[in-house]
């Protein structure tokens, strides 16, 4: 959706007129931003303001993607939820439509929760938003391997960035956004958060300086080399 979003921007732009959340159950939620400029797709945060908000399970989200789900049909039967400007919710069919085009044009197919579209990296540099979408790649592709280094769930409470939740626990390790139950919790900003993960500041010197706070157990943020290691194959930081 991003790649035919910074293909047909403008034009979408000039039908849809408004901004969409779609807020995908266990795979995090993204803002189509179809008000302003070009228009744009990115991670939501939870300060983010939409006309719409539309609330789904990933394999629903998949289906009218793919043209198997009527999103109309899909609302009357409760398999999606709305929230905010009915009239904007009529025109998501020309949102999809214009997805499936550019698929369609360039081949592919709708794409699963280990490969949503890509957080376009902020000017000035690469942005947290950024290192967590690489993240839920590794995750997709390395997490078993990753849960037996950590064994525990991390909460990552980026300041105005948004909050992520790493399970390397579980029997199916996942990164999804917004708050869940964790084993430690790690509030950090935004900028600091990136040095972390680029490995121009050290975790526990950030943690000593204040830029970094802990809640939960410590030692398994002494853990946090691992998951920012793995990092670096798929980076290249």
């Amino acid at each position: 959706m991003s790649k035919a979003v910074d293909e047909v921007g403008p034009s979408l732009v000039s039908k849809v007129k408004g901004v969409i959340k779609f807020d995908i159950t266990g795979a995090g939620a993204w803002l189509v931003d179809l008000k302003n400029g070009k228009g744009s797709v990115r991670v939501a945060t939870a300060n983010d303001k939409a006309d719409l908000s539309i609330i789904l399970s990933e394999e629903n989200f998949l289906k009218m993607m793919e043209n198997k789900l009527n999103p109309q049909q899909a609302f009357m039967k409760g398999l999606v939820k709305i929230k905010g400007n009915m009239g904007l919710a009529m025109k998501l069919n020309v949102v999809l439509a214009a997805t499936r085009n550019y698929m369609k044009k360039h081949g592919g197919a709708a794409k699963s929760a280990a490969s949503k579209p890509a957080a376009a990296k902020p000017a000035g540099g690469l942005k947290s938003t950024e290192i967590f979408r690489l993240l839920g790649d590794v995750v997709a592709k390395d997490g078993a391997v990753m849960a037996k280094k950590v064994k525990g769930i991390i909460q990552f409470d980026i300041t105005g960035a948004g909050k992520w939740n790493l399970d390397l626990k579980s029997a199916t390790p996942a990164l999804t956004e917004g708050t869940k139950k964790a084993d430690v919790t790690i509030t950090v900003a935004d900028e600091d958060f990136v040095a972390i993960a680029m490995g121009k500041l050290n975790a526990q010197q950030a943690f000593m300086k204040g830029k970094l706070k802990l809640k939960g157990n410590m030692a398994l943020a002494m853990k946090l080399p691992v998951v920012f290691n793995a990092l670096k194959p798929q980076s290249k930081l």
